[in-house]
């Protein structure tokens, strides 16, 4: 198996935060760019840009600024060959980081799960879990230790 991209989607939240140091542990082993995806619902980009004085473009800025922090905060210990893409999608999460992943020639998807079980799982959904049905690519799941208590 060739691993010349990964994807990491992010949610900003500390299980993030550890799929995108695993990610860059595999990008340097194996040589391979880092992009990181943050997908924005419609709601979400409604509430957002519905605010005076903040057009989608700074919208879109802040997160990619957000993403870089989360980069260099969890993965600055790697020597990844090229600085990660910073790329910000709006739908469905599950289904924008599955396509995302099958139009731009990834190789691996690192996520990061909360790893509910149970009604929390059926009642929450799963992001993970979704990616995992709609795309054929091989997916890294991981999981925080906190999440293990």
């Amino acid at each position: 198996m060739e691993i010349s991209h990964i994807l990491v989607p992010t949610d900003f939240s500390p299980f993030s935060d550890l799929a995108l140091e695993h990610a860059a542990f595999l990008a340097e082993k194996f040589g391979a760019k880092i992009t990181i995806l943050h997908v924005l619902t419609l709601a979400e980009v409604n509430a957002l840009t519905s605010q005076p004085g903040n057009p989608w473009e700074n919208i879109v800025l802040k997160i990619q600024n957000n993403m870089r922090e989360e980069f260099e905060k969890n993965a600055g210990n790697y020597s990844i060959v090229e600085e990660p893409v910073l790329e910000v999608a709006v739908g469905e999460p599950a289904e924008e980081i599955a396509k995302f992943a099958e139009e731009n020639g990834v190789n691996l998807i690192v996520m990061g799960t909360h790893g509910r079980t149970g009604l929390a799982s059926i009642f929450l959904g799963s992001v993970t879990i979704g990616v995992i049905k709609k795309t054929c690519l091989p997916i890294m799941v991981v999981k925080c230790a906190e999440s293990l208590k």
